[in-house]
């Protein structure tokens, strides 16, 4: 298996041939990741092979993160109990993608650990009460849920991580 790293994304790294089958996440990279970066919209960090000694910065997978909110509505009444009934602040991971080369070669778990590692260095700043994805679709939820990504009371793909939890999975 090649070895990668995970940095952040920049205007070098080359993502021009980025193609995970999800249209939407290949156009957010080859087309938008440059404005959400420039207007502080999200960070994306990108996984690049690191055995290339020609310093290739191709993009093999990237994920994205951003401040969000979950509507105290849309909680599990266990988790409601014990929060204040206004918006719950947590990390938003917008994006996880990999590409169709690298997939099945454990990229997307490494991003995601990734991605749930700096929320929780975020978390020891910033009030955060968890990791929340809006899964694209079953396949993507059913991911998410391997990790104990537990689904919000909506009638659609969203999911949260609390950080307690994101705790003892990295410990």
């Amino acid at each position: 298996m090649d070895h990668w790293r995970i940095e952040p994304w920049t205007t070098e790294h080359d993502r021009s041939k980025f193609s995970s089958g999800k249209q939407p996440l290949d156009d957010f990279l080859r087309m938008r990741v440059s404005q959400y970066e420039k207007r502080s919209l999200g960070k994306t960090f990108v996984a690049v092979l690191s055995n290339n000694s020609q310093g290739n910065r191709t993009v093999i997978g990237y994920y994205t993160l951003a401040a969000g909110a979950i509507s105290f509505e849309q909680m599990p009444t266990y988790s409601a109990r014990k929060l204040p009934k206004h918006p719950i602040p947590v990390v938003l991971l917008g994006r996880l993608a990999v590409d169709k080369s690298s997939q099945g070669k454990g990229i997307g778990e490494g991003l995601l650990m990734d991605a749930l590692q700096r929320s929780l260095s975020l978390a020891a700043d910033l009030g955060v009460y968890a990791v929340k994805v809006d899964a694209m679709d079953n396949a993507a939820a059913s991911f998410y849920k391997k990790f104990g990504f537990v689904s919000l009371l909506d009638d659609s793909p969203h999911l949260y991580l609390p950080i307690a939890t994101i705790e003892k999975i990295l410990s």
